[in-house]
């Protein structure tokens, strides 16, 4: 039985309840994903309107799924290892920093980054739908491809024997990596964000408040932008730069969000609620009517005509 003298240090012990919590909250937030996932599918296998964009909807969301399940899985599996299996007298902590590169750990790490650059796809797609212009996204496209020059270095790096994501040579690729993701993700949602609030005073000139708040309310501001996705990642590269022991807890959480956030968006496009190009049309462009009408009465000849030109904006959407 160990000794107070071979404990983990305080340092040490306060890694390992970041990690055990982190590893809790995960596991609350991967419940929240399969009914978002399942909510999902059934809404758009069944909807009367289903495509090719109700397919890839499907297909995405699923493989966000399989590879949470991948990181969700090898991380419960370090935990079992540290904790229980391979418990001695230098404690978890010994064990933790000698297999943190080890293959199922470098695997959930890859899973994750993954995750987030699929994440970050969709944003960027999501951008192009609501601008409907691809020069809005050039930038962000350069930046998209930076990340992913980076999490391969990172990947490789954290993948050496003795490595550690969080200390030493992989933090040097790991701070660059989460900044340039960061980076983008803060510049996709003030897109977003921006053309929003733009539809939004578009949409209450045509249709009125009430159909303006299914598309432009605060929620779907923050849902359609992934904003909750961005603030987490901006607390976290600032903990992980410091080097912080809770910097654990925060990339489970943040990570987590990379699949939570495109499924909330999903969600929203499964329910009729989500801005698809459609929706973007529908509501911004106005359609042209015309109507006659022959007056008998004065002229029973077809040379009596009233013309009447109506602007009408429709709410229809696809998904």
């Amino acid at each position: 039985m160990s000794t107070p003298g071979n404990l983990d240090t305080e340092s040490e012990l306060s890694f390992e309840r970041s990690l055990y919590v982190g590893g809790q909250i995960t596991a609350i937030l991967y419940g929240i994903q399969l009914v978002l996932y399942l909510l999902s599918n059934i809404l758009l296998l069944n909807s009367s309107r289903k495509g090719r964009d109700a397919n890839f909807y499907v297909i995405y969301g699923t493989v966000l799924l399989i590879l949470w399940t991948i990181a969700l899985a090898c991380n419960a599996l370090f935990g079992q290892y540290a904790w229980i299996d391979h418990r001695d007298v230098d404690g978890p902590a010994a064990y933790i920093e000698e297999n943190i590169s080890a293959a199922y750990n470098t695997l959930g790490t890859t899973a994750g980054v993954i995750m987030n650059f699929l994440s970050d796809g969709l944003l960027i797609y999501r951008c192009y739908i609501l601008w409907s212009s691809w020069k809005v996204i050039i930038f962000p496209i350069f930046l998209y491809f930076g990340v992913l020059a980076m999490s391969i270095l990172l990947i490789y790096e954290s993948a050496q024997p003795g490595a550690n994501f969080f200390v030493g040579h992989a933090v040097d690729f790991g701070v660059p990596y989460i900044s340039l993701t960061i980076s983008l993700n803060i510049i996709v949602t003030g897109l977003i964000c921006g053309r929003l609030l733009y539809l939004r005073n578009e949409v209450n000139k045509i249709l009125g408040p009430t159909h303006a708040k299914m598309y432009t309310s605060i929620i779907a501001i923050l849902v359609e932008s992934a904003a909750l996705f961005t603030i987490l990642g901006i607390v976290y590269v600032v903990v992980y730069a410091r080097k912080s022991q809770t910097s654990i807890a925060l990339v489970q959480v943040w990570g987590d969000f990379c699949a939570i956030s495109p499924q909330l968006i999903i969600l929203r496009i499964a329910m009729g609620r989500g801005w698809t190009k459609d929706t973007v049309g529908k509501l911004t462009t106005p359609t042209i009517t015309f109507s006659t009408h022959f007056d008998t009465e004065k002229d029973s000849s077809p040379t009596s005509i009233d013309a009447h030109l109506s602007l009408r904006y429709s709410s229809e959407h696809t998904v």
